[in-house]
């Protein structure tokens, strides 16, 4: 893209109306401080894109002098990469447009001329590019140059590295990315694992038991035995205490019913016959006259209850007699009983039956005791069985996944060793562009070669980094990198420098339009295209800046 000349320009920064200017292949733009260099510089990037020389697009542009609401404008003719010339117009303010060939256009119609925006400002204004974050920097320059297909990088990698990644990569920083990502979650189920084997191995290395054996099973069989024996030739085997027990809590309840319940029940029905006697005379007043009446219906009604009252009591009275006499005789029986229990023989065979029983409890205690502890001993021997078997298990896994962890890693040390290859061979292929400037997108341990950072972006200018050089050999390598900027991205726009005075010598392509804002001192602003020309106008400032200094050395002497 050639830029032919800058005209129609209306309430621009600190241009005057009308202002127009004719671009050769070399232009200088030279004045003192405030004269507008630097507004002309940014006049063709502003019209091709609306942004400034440092990536803004929300500039106050209009003449702050101006009173009232005009439209900034502004016009240009290049011609495109192709030959062919275009008039391109735009007007920002109350009417915001875009003019191509004289036609209403659009932005992106216009990137057809650029591609993206912040490339080209990095192509026509050298500073920009080192204005930017160091990683916006490395990836503009990762975009912009030559591609190198997934195959022919490929091939870059020896057989043995070739074999590691199994085919060719497509994306290699994702690539990365997923391997990354694959190892993290691969370490991180590696902790799991060792955390189950450290609860195994804590269950593991616990001591088995051994299970014991009931050895009296036969003493107890014959203890029981005996008991049996004796249970079943005595009949009604009992303590005599609990005998003596039954026989008193009997005797209370036959008195209770003889002295007590009966005798209450006897006074009741007493009471009801009283009633039953006494019915017949039963009488009522009359409501009017207050004469008695006597009610034939209700003494049948009273008699009929009082009798079934006695009967009732009555019947009671006779459960009661029944009760008392079963009492009674059950306790002659357990009167009798309790005689023969009081008898020596029966003593021995009581005390017999109390030995055998309470040797057969503990037997039985112990027996239980020893089942109780052999079910315990083979859960826990179970555990340690299965913690052990787990152990081997999780021993597998382990192997597995550092085979997995790398296997991933070696993947991920090849496509990084690939990624830089790339790179490699991408700078490669733009070195000519390149002089003294050198950009290093990794960095690699000097001593062992090993890669210490993939993701590195160093910049040296004659082997010194960019960051510990001078003002001026920063701005010589800015120039470079704008010009590879420019001539791989195929913008080929032109380049505009300011304070072009700090550097001694540019070296640009033949091919590459050149615009130079110089600062001299004392002169209005020109547009010169001779080198010769400054130099005369340099010429005539230092001999001016002489002159004052002779005059103020005279004065203060």
């Amino acid at each position: 893209m050639y830029i032919k000349n800058i005209f129609n320009i209306q309430n621009y920064k600190g241009l005057s109306d009308g202002f127009k200017v004719d671009l050769d292949d070399i232009t200088y733009l030279i004045g003192d401080n405030g004269k507008s260099k630097t507004t002309i510089g940014s006049l063709p990037l502003w019209i091709m894109t609306g942004y400034n020389l440092y990536g803004g697009n929300k500039e106050q542009i209009g003449n702050d002098s101006i009173i009232g609401n005009k439209d900034s404008v502004a016009s240009m003719t290049i011609i495109d990469n192709d030959g062919t010339e275009h008039t391109i117009t735009r007007s920002k303010g109350k009417n915001n447009f875009v003019l191509l060939d004289g036609i209403r256009t659009t932005q992106e119609m216009l990137t057809k001329f650029y591609g993206d925006i912040h490339t080209l400002i990095c192509a026509y204004n050298p500073r920009y590019f080192r204005s930017m974050a160091e990683i916006k920097q490395r990836e503009l320059l990762l975009r912009v140059l030559p591609v190198v297909s997934s195959e022919d990088a490929f091939q870059l990698l020896d057989n043995a590295e070739r074999e590691v990644l199994g085919q060719p990569i497509v994306d290699t920083k994702g690539y990365c990315q997923a391997q990354r990502a694959n190892i993290k979650e691969l370490n991180s189920e590696l902790d799991k694992v060792e955390g189950s084997k450290k609860v195994y191995t804590d269950i593991a290395l616990k001591e088995e038991g051994v299970v014991k054996e009931f050895t009296k099973q036969e003493e107890l069989n014959q203890l029981e035995k005996q008991y049996e024996q004796i249970i079943s030739n005595t009949d009604n085997l009992v303590h005599i205490e609990d005998l003596q027990q039954e026989i008193n809590k009997l005797e209370r309840k036959i008195n209770e019913n003889v002295n007590i319940e009966l005798k209450e029940l006897k006074e009741k029905q007493q009471k009801e016959l009283e009633k039953l006697e006494n019915v017949s005379s039963v009488k009522s007043n009359c409501p009017v006259c207050k004469q008695k009446i006597k009610n034939e219906k209700m003494i049948e009604a009273l008699k009929t209850s009082y009798k079934n009252s006695v009967n009732d009591i009555a019947k009671k009275i006779e459960e009661l007699k029944e009760e008392t006499r079963e009492m009674i005789a059950k306790r002659s029986l357990q009167i009798e009983q309790y005689k023969r229990m009081k008898s020596p023989e029966m003593q021995e065979k009581m005390k017999k039956v109390d030995e055998l029983k309470a040797k057969i409890e503990l037997l039985q205690k112990e027996k239980n005791d020893i089942n109780l502890y052999n079910k315990e001993i083979c859960v826990k021997n179970a555990e340690i069985s299965n913690a052990k078997k787990k152990l081997e298990e999780l021993k597998r896994a382990t192997e597995e996944i550092n085979k997995e962890i790398e296997k991933c890693k070696k993947q991920l040390q090849v496509a990084t060793k690939l990624s830089i290859l790339m790179i490699k061979e991408q700078m490669g292929k733009v070195s000519q562009y390149l002089n003294k400037v050198t950009i290093e997108f990794c960095e690699v341990d000097e001593r062992t070669g090993e890669i210490i950072d993939e993701s590195a972006y160093i910049v040296k200018y004659d082997g010194r980094r960019y960051e510990k050089l001078s003002t001026a050999y920063k701005l010589k390598a800015d120039i470079e990198i704008a010009n590879l900027i420019n001539k791989v991205s195929g913008i080929n726009t032109p380049v505009f420098i300011d304070e072009v005075e700090s550097i001694t010598e540019i070296e640009f392509k033949e091919d590459t339009q050149v615009i130079l804002a110089i600062v001299i001192k004392y002169n209005q602003l020109e547009v010169l295209y001779s080198y010769d020309k400054v130099l005369q106008k340099e010429k005539k400032s230092i001999e001016r800046q002489i002159e004052e200094s002779n005059n103020l050395l005279q004065i203060a002497a």
